[in-house]
């Protein structure tokens, strides 16, 4: 049994006294803002999580539909029963590591929020290069025409078409419950008629004859060998569909389904359009000459805050 399970069990906060800093009284215990995360952050260093503090302080602005300066203001604010319930369950999640977008549902990306689920990774802020280098490959184009290939949450391909209100962007991806997700981010943000979501693998799905300006991926790029060494908010939660693809795809180097984008794309580009692919720590240089060996044109990579190769941009110039 984990530690998350005997926090779940257990009764909460019990071994806070009666004080005026917890309260108390004929209805029982009163725990306040402080002792909550009092209990949570010994809680979560105990149970390995990289940053404690700020994991319990999110959970619980999550919990009191807050801001983390609320809690700061307000230490002695008494918690309901039913949100000191919430919370606790919260905390026992994420002692399990449970990555907190799986607890409370919801990640930002690009200064958004997005509707998360494990069908989908979690956004990571690598990606936003991405949706920024796009950006600026289709900026002197109207009415660009963009494509996101293995879209997931959607959050990507709803950023492409946020950030310029003219294009189209239409997003593919193998996994139907991924796209049922990526269906409620396209929603909420009221995009049903500018970004158009199709099932299938790679560029499979994409209409013909288009003639893509720009088109992204954040393909699987773990090999299967590195899976199990992965953090365990990664390896234990997150879909290996998204991480590594179905078996063997990722290749034995974790290039594979770029080498596929590299081949599958050029039918989709207008001349001249371009191919943005993220790529794994040390992959960079060997899928920037992939896309050299296969043809593109102004072969560039872009580093993230890290100074990690990232991205990789190649341009479609027929011959």
């Amino acid at each position: 049994m984990g530690e998350g399970s005997k926090i779940r069990n257990g009764p909460l906060f019990s071994f806070y006294p009666p004080s005026p800093a917890c309260g108390g009284g004929a209805g029982g215990l009163s725990v306040t803002v402080a002792a909550a995360l009092a209990w949570a952050v010994p809680a979560l260093i105990a149970a390995g999580v990289d940053t404690p503090r700020l994991d319990a302080q999110l959970l619980l602005t999550w919990t009191l539909k807050a801001r983390r300066e609320d809690l700061a203001r307000d230490p002695a604010r008494a918690l309901t029963e039913r949100e000191r319930v919430i919370f606790q369950k919260a905390v026992a999640l994420r002692t399990e590591r449970r990555p907190l977008p799986y607890i409370t549902g919801e990640a930002w990306f690009y200064g958004r929020p997005f509707k998360i689920n494990r069908a989908v990774l979690i956004p990571r802020p690598e990606t936003e290069d991405l949706a920024q280098a796009a950006g600026e490959k289709c900026q002197n184009e109207p009415a660009p025409r963009l494509a996101d290939i293995g879209t997931g949450s959607g959050c990507l391909a709803v950023t492409l078409a946020l950030e310029r209100p003219d294009a189209r962007v239409w997003a593919t991806d193998l996994s139907a419950d991924a796209l049922k997700l990526a269906r409620k981010n396209v929603a909420r943000y009221g995009l049903g008629e500018r970004v158009t979501l199709l099932h299938g693998d790679l560029t499979g799905p994409l209409p013909p004859d288009l003639g893509f300006h720009v088109i992204v991926s954040n393909p699987p790029y773990v090999t299967e060998a590195q899976l199990p060494a992965l953090q365990p908010e990664v390896r234990d939660y997150e879909p290996t569909l998204a991480l590594s693809g179905e078996p063997g795809a990722a290749g034995p180097d974790g290039t594979a389904l770029h080498r596929r984008l590299l081949a599958e794309a050029p039918v989709h580009l207008t001349p001249g359009g371009w191919l943005l692919l993220e790529v794994g720590q040390g992959q960079a240089e060997i899928v920037a000459q992939a896309a050299r060996d296969s043809g593109y044109a102004e072969v560039t990579v872009r580093q993230d805050m890290a100074g990690i190769g990232r991205i990789v941009l190649g341009q479609w110039q027929p011959e």
